[in-house]
């Protein structure tokens, strides 16, 4: 393989590793994004349901108190009866006791309705709090490990970055500059491997005779006329010179 492919392909290694650092750096802020909008989402259904609750137990309070005043004038009532000497009056009473038992009676059914429903509500926001809990852990992990992260990028790309500056001071500057313009149109990848005559950038089948140039070694830049990418050929006994890098065609 000529000394320039080499370090061609040299290059084009630094840069995807640059790249995976950029995108790793990338999925890490979009989860801390999303973890942050996640914890709002999860606040707000929490509020609601402390608000239904809330709501419930105050419409719990007033009819106790309904049930509470209901019972109370039954009670009255019913002591009234023995004081009562006219019938008229004694059965008209007796009337209204009756009725009265019969709302205390619903309004006791619509109690025990209630209490399951604020049972209910009161499990759905314990598990609520819980998952806000664990999520503002997660969210508190993640900004907390976001300074030692970016240290860790920032240490990276400037390794890789003085790396890719010694290689390229050993190119001649158009190769570096052709290479350069080729990668930025093709998906970030500017050479690649070719494989049973076939381009691993586009994975489309070279001509043959461009096949045996490659296989030949010849010092001259060779490209892929269907994707343009710098060609080279490694045989597959060949390691530690270059690695197969799929482009996208």
């Amino acid at each position: 393989m000529p000394n320039s492919i080499k370090l061609l392909c040299e290059i084009q290694k630094i840069d995807l590793e640059l790249d995976a650092i950029d995108k790793e750096e990338e999925r890490y802020r979009r989860e801390l994004e999303s973890a942050g909008k996640e914890l709002e989402r999860i606040g707000e259904e929490a509020g609601a349901l402390r608000g239904e609750v809330e709501a419930l137990s105050n419409e719990k309070k007033d009819k106790e108190d309904v049930l509470r005043q209901k019972r109370e004038k039954i009670e009255k009532d019913k002591q009234r009866l023995s004081e009562i000497t006219n019938d008229r009056q004694y059965k008209a009473v007796t009337k209204e006791i009756t009725s009265a038992e019969k709302a205390a009676r619903l309004v006791s059914m619509e109690l025990d309705a209630l209490n399951e429903k604020i049972e209910e509500r009161g499990k759905e926001l314990a598990e609520k709090e819980k998952e806000l809990e664990d999520k503002a852990g997660e969210l508190k992990a993640l900004k907390d490990g976001l300074g030692d992260k970016e240290a860790e990028w920032e240490r990276a790309r400037q390794d890789k970055a003085l790396r890719r500056e010694a290689v390229s001071k050993e190119l001649k500057p158009h190769l570096l500059k052709n290479y350069e313009r080729i990668k930025s149109r093709r998906g970030g990848v500017g050479i690649v491997n070719v494989r049973d005559e076939t381009c691993l950038g586009c994975y489309i089948q070279i001509p043959p005779q461009v096949y045996i140039q490659l296989r030949r070694g010849p010092d001259e830049i060779i490209t892929c006329p269907h994707c343009h990418r710098i060609l080279y050929f490694e045989d597959a006994g060949q390691k530690g010179e270059a690695s197969d890098t799929p482009g996208v065609a």
